[in-house]
């Protein structure tokens, strides 16, 4: 962020110069120079750096409210073209395997700091305790978002909703799945808007992750696809991207939940 403050500075320096300079001295010629060899790096810095200005503006629009703010991550767990889903807790639909991270007591102090408030619209239990979902000062916004991105503080791995929703219930075998390995897809900002259900801004934020079975794991994911639970879904891409809807059918007794669609498109959105 720093190296774009000092490339727009000297730019605007060196194009100011330009327009006050004699056009055919000297001056001028150096100043058109540099401001002309500025453009590509100013440009490149902007498009690094194009997340913390959308930040920065939605913390403009919002400087006096507060932002509600659910960071999560979700698991992209595909088999033969067939995505598997899981059934929510608290809503009726299905969606990707995963859930909101969680912060540590070592994180309390910095999030005082900033304001931030736990969220007001599930009732605090011990499963929902410590979750990144919260409610954030909009003038607080870009510093969240910075320690959010650095980790520290904060659950940082994905195997805690992992285990809890296929492992401890039993819907895939401890003794395969001792452990996973993840590749990391991308991190997703949604657009900021206004939730009717939270009646305030809110800003997604998703990581997602692709499971990358062993030969042993694929084989047991391959089995439970044999089996009818109702607790899990196997999809396909259209009907994930139609939320559920199949062709020829009236009624949609399936839900699938928006989330289930990030996952299919990767870190693209």
């Amino acid at each position: 962020m720093a190296r774009l403050v000092l490339y727009l500075v000297s730019w605007l320096c060196a194009l100011a110069v330009t327009i006050v300079a004699d056009p055919d001295g000297r001056t001028f010629f150096i100043s058109s120079g540099l401001a002309i060899g500025l453009v590509i790096p100013l440009l490149d810095t902007l498009i690094v750096h194009s997340r913390y200005l959308k930040l920065a503006w939605y913390s403009l629009r919002t400087f006096r409210k507060r932002v509600r703010i659910s960071a999560s991550y979700l698991y992209r767990i595909k088999v033969d073209d067939q995505y598997l889903l899981i059934k929510g807790t608290r809503f009726d639909h299905y969606q990707p395997v995963g859930g909101v991270y969680k912060a540590y007591p070592s994180s309390s102090g910095r999030r005082n700091e900033m304001s931030v408030l736990d969220d007001n619209l599930l009732v605090p239990d011990e499963v929902s305790e410590g979750d990144l979902r919260v409610r954030v000062p909009g003038r607080n916004l870009l510093s969240f978002v910075k320690w959010f991105e650095d980790g520290r503080g904060r659950e940082v791995d994905c195997w805690r909703e992992f285990y809890e929703e296929l492992i401890a219930t039993e819907i895939l075998p401890a003794e395969v799945f001792r452990f996973i390995k993840c590749d990391h897809l991308g991190r997703l900002y949604r657009p900021l808007r206004y939730s009717p259900w939270a009646e305030s801004q809110e800003l997604l934020i998703a990581d997602l992750v692709e499971l990358l079975p062993t030969a042993d794991q694929l084989l047991a994911l391959r089995r439970l696809k044999a089996d009818c639970d109702s607790r899990i879904l196997w999809s396909s891409e259209k009907q994930i991207r139609r939320l559920g809807a199949q062709d020829g059918s009236v009624s949609q007794d399936t839900r699938i939940a928006e989330t289930a669609v990030w996952v299919v498109d990767g870190a693209a959105r």
